[in-house]
Order: C-alpha cells, then sequence, then structure tokens
C-alpha cells in the first residue's frame, strides 16, 4: 500500500506568535572586531569617544537594536514552519502507488480530516487491516514528514484512521528517498537526487521558501501544483531507486 506524501507548511499562526518571540529574544551586536563595528556604524577610524570593542557594541544597539529585534525575531519565526509543534500544514499532496496525485488544502483541520478520510478509503478498498501501515514514501519524510503530521494531528485532534508510525524506520515501515540515497544523517536534495538520475526536478522558479510568501499573496493553487509536482518527482525517484518498471540485464 504505497502512499508517496509531501507537506508544505507555514510558520506558526497563532495570535501574537511573532510578537511573543521578540519579546522574548535577547537582541545580539555583530560579532565584529573594533575596526569593522566602526565601520559598521560609519564612524571615523580616530574617533576617540569609544575606547572598547563594548562600547561600540553598545552603541550599536542603541542605533540598531529595535530593528535588529523585529528582524531576528522574524527570523526564528520563519523558521517554525520546520516545527511541527508550532508550524502548520497549508497543503498535502499524495498519490497511491501510481495514481493521479491529489492535493488537500484550506484551513489545517480540514487538510488533516480529508487526508485521514482518503488514506482510510484507500485501506478499505484494499481492504487492508487497520493496524497495518501504509508504506509512506517521501524525500526527507522521516525526519520531517511524518513526524510534522503527527504532531499537527495530535493538536488538532484528528485521529488517524490508519496507523500513523511518527518515527518511521527506512525500509521498514516508510521508504525515505534521501536516505535510501545518502544513508542516516547525511542529505541531498530533491533537486540534486533527481537531476543525478535524470529527471526532471522540482517546479521552475517554486522551492520550500516560497511556500509562504506565495501563501500570504493567496496562490493556494500555485502552493498545491508545486506540491504535486514534489509528489511526480519523489515517486519518479522510487521509481528509479527500485528499479520499478525498468528492463535490466
Amino acid at each position: 500500500m504505497n502512499i508517496t506524501m509531501d507537506l508544505e507548511t507555514i510558520p506558526d499562526q497563532t495570535p501574537g506568535a511573532l510578537e511573543k518571540i521578540m519579546e522574548a529574544i535577547t537582541v545580539k551586536s555583530p560579532d565584529l572586531t573594533k575596526p569593522k563595528l566602526i565601520d559598521a556604524l560609519g564612524l571615523c577610524q580616530k574617533n576617540d569617544k569609544f575606547k572598547t570593542v563594548a562600547e561600540l557594541k553598545e552603541f550599536w544597539l542603541e542605533l540598531h537594536g529595535e530593528q535588529a529585534r523585529e528582524e531576528q525575531a522574524t527570523e526564528q519565526w520563519l523558521k517554525t514552519s520546520f516545527d511541527g509543534t508550532k508550524g502548520q500544514i497549508c497543503c498535502i499532496g499524495a498519490a497511491y502507488e501510481d495514481n493521479e496525485p491529489v492535493s488537500f488544502v484550506g484551513a489545517e483541520i480540514d487538510i488533516l480530516k480529508q487526508f485521514n478520510e482518503w488514506v482510510h478509503s484507500i485501506s478499505a478498498v484494499r481492504a487492508v487491516e487497520s493496524a497495518i501501515p501504509p508504506n509512506f514514501i517521501g524525500h526527507n519524510l522521516i525526519k520531517f514528514d511524518l513526524p510534522f503530521l503527527h504532531k499537527r494531528m495530535v493538536i488538532n485532534g484528528v485521529k488517524p484512521k490508519f496507523k500513523l508510525i511518527p518515527h518511521a524506520r527506512h525500509g521498514l515501515t516508510a521508504f525515505d528517498t534521501m536516505i535510501e540515497w545518502c544513508g542516516f544523517g547525511n542529505g541531498i536534495s530533491m533537486d540534486n537526487l533527481a537531476d543525478a538520475l535524470g529527471l526532471k526536478g522540482k517546479t521552475e522558479g517554486m522551492d520550500g521558501s516560497q511556500v509562504w510568501p506565495e501563501y500570504q499573496k493567496g496562490n493556494i493553487d500555485k502552493i498545491a501544483s508545486y506540491c504535486i509536482d514534489d509528489i511526480i518527482c519523489t515517486r519518479n525517484i522510487y521509481n528509479k531507486l527500485t528499479f520499478k518498471g525498468e528492463n535490466h540485464e
């Protein structure tokens, strides 16, 4: 019961999430030498007002501290899109075996419910017992997608109607194309792996960093299309890695 899966995620949407980070963050001045700090502040090298690096850093914080606080907090907040405890799912793409991929978009809880029912419906058609987990296939699936999906289902109170293993083992309860190629602890981008295998890569001009900006613009269809392309690319990589559908000597 092979299901190729991919998640698209966005930062923490809890009201006040960014402001909370801004309040908690400790702003740091640049870790520069005295001459470089003087240059960064636009001061004359012969300026005698500041005797030490510590004084220069304090002056930098007076001038740029609030702007740096906002920038550093925003950077931390954007990274919550990689954390299933805080970030949210804005799209799930999936494909059963070699069938046409589907995508689920909308409010996160609706996405989770729709995906849950979709996987369950496949299990019912296959007459697969709920105790037998689907064999999920993905790129960076084991470290990212499965744990993220599990956390969001728990947080949203959506009980899986299939056996979801959040910390799966490659080759036993899931197939991670990145681990299959690189081994544990190493990595390769989907694009680079597809290129190495002579396959078409991800959507041109679109990558994971563009999901949030496109979501802000309301371009949900573009995100869904990008997610579907990832599913197709991942499935092609899986087929290549497993010698599926090829003639071999």
